[in-house]
């Protein structure tokens, strides 16, 4: 089984990413997958619970506070990128989403099986591609932010965007970013993230509702 980085990001709801992470930490456990755990922490001060529990969880780990600096979502799944030491990412919101069935990671990484594709998760509705900057005959989809799994690889390749989309529209961007670079993206039945909406009825391990 592929070993994988476990990212979380921080910033300021140090109640709800403890809570979050403990079922994260307990997800990877549950699967026996080989991890690290990598939290990037933009709070304004550093946490020194998040820390003793990243210290804790049981796998090689590191807490990475900014001091104090908030380096926006997509700036922080580069440097995620960046400092991971296996070829998955397996990324998890600390502000929102819940664990439904502990089996969830393996949901998200069985599509990476195919070399052909760079990113899992809940596949959303991402708008006409045109608008920035992309081919219209993109398919209109993207990767909902908040919970997913993408090789390091591809990321390290194509960065999220650290401009005037380094955090709205940054999950969007990217994922017509790796799309009109030739890679495909994967849905996974068993794990819901929306902006926003209701999640409806499904077979949810995991959902994900920001906003």
């Amino acid at each position: 089984m592929t070993p994988i980085t476990a990212v979380m990001l921080a910033y300021k709801n140090e109640r709800s990413l403890l809570w979050r992470l403990r079922g994260l930490v307990t997800a990877l456990r549950h699967v026996g997958l080989e991890a690290e755990v990598l939290v990037i922490d933009n709070s304004p001060a550093r946490s020194w619970r998040v820390a003793a529990m990243v210290d804790a969880s049981g796998f090689p780990s590191r807490y990475c506070w900014q001091g104090g600096r908030n380096l926006m979502y997509g700036p922080s799944m580069n440097l995620a990128a960046r400092l991971a030491v296996h070829p998955v990412l397996l990324y998890v919101c600390g502000n929102h989403g819940k664990s439904i069935d502990p089996s969830w990671p393996l949901d998200l990484l069985a599509p990476l099986a195919d070399e052909r594709v760079a990113m899992t998760g809940s596949l959303q509705d991402a708008g006409p591609p045109e608008q920035l900057g992309f081919s219209p005959d993109l398919p209109h989809l993207h990767v909902q932010g908040g919970v997913m799994a993408v090789r390091v690889d591809v990321l390290r390749v194509h960065p999220y965007p650290e401009g005037d989309l380094a955090h709205w529209g940054s999950d969007v961007y990217q994922s017509l970013q790796l799309m009109a670079a030739g890679w495909q993206l994967a849905d996974v039945p068993t794990i819901r993230s929306v902006w926003r909406e209701d999640i409806g009825d499904g077979p949810w391990k995991y959902v994900h509702r920001g906003g």
